[in-house]
Parts: structure tokens; sequence; C-alpha cells
């Protein structure tokens, strides 16, 4: 008697476990329109989602579709993050790299095993507001070696090129020069391989899930009364992400290249004079205002570009340096600005990039300005060795007041030129 009841109690609890495991997820659709949708989600393919709204069961396509969003709720950040070569950001516990295999473990998932030409960067540990622009900047630029970013303090970043060739719970082994190093992850905020070959194949489907994976995907597939959404990455990667830890599908449409973004006006000269305070019309722009015909918005300071928001965006990531041409350092001042309120203000010292990444809220404008940096605002200190390059500016310190050099010296060869680059907003 004891056995069958035992017995009748597992098989049910089976069943239970089963139902838990298989029954649809609840979601809200919106519409490349706008619309909204509540129901179940029933199925998915390359084609179509199949929505049960309890009359009935709705097929829409996927070109139609913005965004369907889970009943879910999002689980503590991780420190380790990794991206894929196809533009997935991944939350981890942890990644071995062993030969030309790299097995990736997903927070909360199953591993992951990707070939090592897939793998872009890994940062083992979370970034600071002062470690943040400097690592941010190294992502965005093109690098024809891997480089180890070693963390000097809590505020600055070091780093060495070379040839990563294995990584291990412990270490990073990396050669350098013919010398082989086992360089402690303890010591090592990141690195970052090679972008040579690196290509960025479009994905038009974004799964974000609770652990703060953000999955690039080809496709996604679900089969009716699955409880695991097949996500295929670049690569010929595949994926299986459990339905109860995803947030978000986002559809086609979701990365605009700021370049491309509306200008709703530009601006060149020192704010205080009177060619500061008059917009430059588009058919007198010509070299003084920002070119943005090679993907790269270029600014000469003093000067500024403002772009228009678009509905939906909800982050910025871009990146500045020094044109090429400039070969003599000064102080530059970078700024950031939504609805012409400051977000974010660096110090541009040497060739070093600087990168950021800024969530838009509700703004509806976004401007990036470029000032010379008068000695005065430094009050004596060598920018070269300011350990945190987004210093807020000083309580009555003005970016153009330095009546040595003038705006056409600033133009060009002493660093008044200043390129965005990578610049993206993301839905």
């Amino acid at each position: 008697m004891r056995t069958s009841c035992v017995l009748a109690i597992s098989i049910a609890l089976s069943w239970a476990s089963a139902a838990v495991a298989q029954s649809p997820a609840e979601v809200n659709v919106v519409t490349a329109t706008g619309e909204n949708l509540a129901g179940e989600l029933v199925s998915i393919d390359s084609l179509e989602a199949a929505i049960d709204t309890g009359n009935e069961v709705k097929r829409l396509p996927l070109e139609e579709l913005s965004q369907i969003r889970f009943d879910s709720t999002p689980l503590p950040t991780l420190p380790m993050r990794v991206q894929l070569s196809g533009g997935s950001l991944l939350s981890v516990t942890g990644l071995t790299w062993d030969d030309q295999t790299v097995t990736v473990n997903a927070a909360r998932q199953s591993p992951l095993q990707i070939p090592v030409k897939e793998l872009q960067w890994v940062r083992f540990r979370m970034g600071t507001p002062a470690t943040n622009p400097t690592w941010l900047g190294w992502v965005e630029e093109q690098r024809r070696a891997d480089r180890l970013a070693v963390r000097r303090n809590e505020k600055s970043l070091d780093s060495i090129d070379g040839t990563v060739t294995g990584i291990t719970r412990t270490a990073v082994q990396f050669q350098m020069r013919g010398n082989e190093i086992e360089a402690p992850i303890a010591k090592l905020e990141g690195v970052l391989l090679s972008t040579q070959n690196a290509e960025s194949p479009s994905a038009p489907i974004q799964v974000t899930d609770t652990s703060g994976s953000v999955w690039n995907a080809e496709s996604v597939r679900l089969s009716n009364g699955g409880s695991h959404l097949q996500v295929q990455l670049a690569g010929s990667i595949q994926h299986d992400v459990p339905l109860n830890q995803i947030e978000t599908l986002q559809f086609a449409g979701g990365i605009l290249p700021l370049s491309e973004a509306e200008i709703a006006s530009s601006s060149f000269g020192n704010a205080s004079s009177q060619r500061g305070r008059e917009q430059i019309s588009v058919d007198m722009q010509n070299w003084f205002s920002p070119d943005t015909s090679d993907g790269v918005i270029h600014i000469n300071a003093p000067g500024q570009i403002v772009f228009r928001i678009p509905d939906g965006y909800e982050k910025l990531v871009v990146a500045a340096r020094r044109a090429d041409a400039v070969n003599q350092f000064m102080g530059a001042r970078l700024e950031v600005l939504l609805d012409d309120q400051l977000q974010w203000s660096g110090v541009l010292q040497d060739r070093k990039s600087l990168g950021l990444e800024l969530p838009l809220g509700e703004a509806r404008l976004l401007c990036l300005k470029a000032s010379p940096l008068p000695s005065s605002d430094t009050s004596g200190e060598d920018l070269s060795n300011n350990d945190d390059p987004t210093t807020p500016l000083r309580s009555g310190s003005s970016i153009n007041s330095s009546p040595s050099v003038s705006e056409h010296d600033l133009s060009g060869t002493l660093g008044g030129t200043i390129e965005w680059f990578s610049g993206r907003l993301l839905k």
C-alpha cells in the first residue's frame, strides 16, 4: 500500500513538474505600429509568432513585430561579462579557453562552446566611473593584436599588447615578444582580442534574459509546448534559453548608427563670441561643420553637434579620440548633454580613446560637445597622470577662456579635431 502511494505521488509530481516546465509564457506583444497584445506565447519560428489571447490563437509575422515582453523578474548582475563577435553580450560565471574552443558558462544556463574566433573580449570585474571610459574606449577601437587590460589601481588601467593563447580559471596565458606570460586574473580588468578580421553581422532579433545577457540572434524558435527558446547566433552557434529566464525579444530596427540620426543643429566657435552664438546653416557649414560621411562624427573644438533622438531608443554607446592628423596634444574637454543637461564629461589627454554608455531616459535631444581645455582649468595638474578622465569641471572654470590659443590653431595639428566613433543608439 505504501509503495503504491509513493508511486502515485511520484507520478503526480512528475506530471506537475512537466506542466510547469511546458506551461506557455505570459507575454505582452508590441507591434511595429505600436499596438499592444497580451496573451501566452505558444510558438515562434523564422516567420511568425503564435499568441494565444484566450479567445483565439493569433499568428503574427515577425516583420510586423517590434517587441515581445515576458512576465519575468531581473536577477542581480554578475561582474563577469563576455562579448561575442556577433554582438552578443553575455553575463557569465566563468570561461575556459582550450586550444581553439572557448567554453562559456552563461549565468544560470547551460555552458556554451564557441570557436576562439567568435570571442571579442572578456571583462573579469565590474567597472567603475574612473575605469569605464578607458575600457569602453578600448572596446570600440580596432586592434591588430590582443590586449591585456591591467587594473593598476581602482582608478586607472594599463594595457599590454600581444597574443592570448589560453584562459584558465585563474590566469590568462599570453605571449609578448616571444615570451610566455601567466597573467593572474585577479590583477586583470579583462582581455580584448584582435579585431583585424572581426565582422559585425546583422542580428534581426535581440534576446535579453533575466541575468542581463543580450543574445544577438539570427533567428529564434520555440516549439508548441516547449520550455526553452532556441537561439541561433552568428557563426552557426546555437544556445537554448529557458523561457522563464527571458525578459524581452526585440526585433529588427533596434540599432541606429549615430551618424545616421537626424541633426538638429551644429555650431563652431567660442561660446562667448558672436560666431559661437550663431548656428551655422547647412549650406554654410563646409569646413566648420561636423562631418559624418564616413560613419565617424568629426567635430572641430570648440564646437558641438545636436541630434534628435527617435522614439524607442534607450541607450547611447559612443567613443571619442583625436583625429589622426593631430600631432600636437593639448587638453580637450568632451561633454555629452541630454536635453541641455550635462550627463557625462571627460578629458582627452593623448591618443587614448574614451568611451561611454549612457541611458537616454525620456530625452529628445543629444548633444556631443568638444572644447579646448586651457591650462587654467587644470590648476597646475599634469593631465597625463590624471587617473580619472571624467573628472567634472571645477567650479568657476571656463572651457572657452584661453586667450593664447586661437580657434584656427585648435582646428588641426594642435589637437582641436575630435572624432566620435562607433556611436549608436540602442532600443
